[in-house]
């Protein structure tokens, strides 16, 4: 796990509702597997290493800059503030799963209401998710390092199958095109780390 973050403790504060009174370490923990899990899941190894790189010589810059400031670190903020709340919130103890309420004394967890915290820094995680998600499909020339992860362990960006087609045509006949003309998505499966898109698979075709 990397001893970089993109963003501060002090920046998950300002933007959520975690106090002053928080442990550094718990949002720091929780910043970290963002990053490492959700984020690298996302934009994939060698992209997730070269940002870290820079990061670390402080030569972030041009287009990599715009990718952390614009799309990255929205992403990061609910991404880390929704692992945070189960630190903060949720503390197991020998008598269950307590909340801290100052001092040494807790309380009992009030289930629905922590799950519903979760839920709604659920959906901001997701939204700016998909908002980076789409940036990437759209700039892609702009990150040749998404197409460098040759090792097993290195992740590609996973899109999801909400980027994907259920259906698979063994080439781009007929029934593809016919298909594709009526509105399903489609997408190549040489490419797996790639979404749906005739235009993006097969720019030459001009019956698509």
């Amino acid at each position: 796990m990397t001893d970089t973050l993109i963003i501060s403790e002090v920046k998950l504060r300002s933007f959520t509702d975690l106090n002053n009174n928080v442990d550094d370490k718990l949002l720091t923990t929780a910043i970290q597997v963002a990053q490492d899990i959700y984020l690298q899941r996302l934009i994939s190894t060698a992209l997730y290493q070269k940002i870290m790189n820079d990061i670390d010589n402080n030569t972030l810059s041009g287009n990599y800059l715009t990718l952390v400031d614009d799309f990255i670190v929205p992403y990061l903020l609910y991404a880390a503030y929704w692992e945070s709340l189960e630190y903060v919130y949720m503390r197991p103890r020998n008598n269950g799963l307590l909340t801290p309420t100052g001092g040494e004394n807790s309380a009992n967890v009030d289930q629905r209401l922590f799950e519903k915290k979760r839920q709604l820094a659920d959906n901001k995680s997701q939204f700016y998710g998909n908002r980076l998600t789409q940036y990437l499909i759209q700039n892609e020339n702009l990150f040749p390092e998404i197409q460098q992860n040759a090792e097993f362990w290195k992740q590609y960006p996973d899109y999801q199958t909400g980027y994907r087609s259920p259906f698979v045509f063994s080439r781009w006949n007929q029934w593809a095109r016919k298909a594709n003309q009526a509105g399903m998505r489609m997408a190549d499966s040489r490419y797996p780390y790639m979404p749906y898109g005739s235009n993006i698979f097969y720019p030459g075709c001009r019956e698509c």
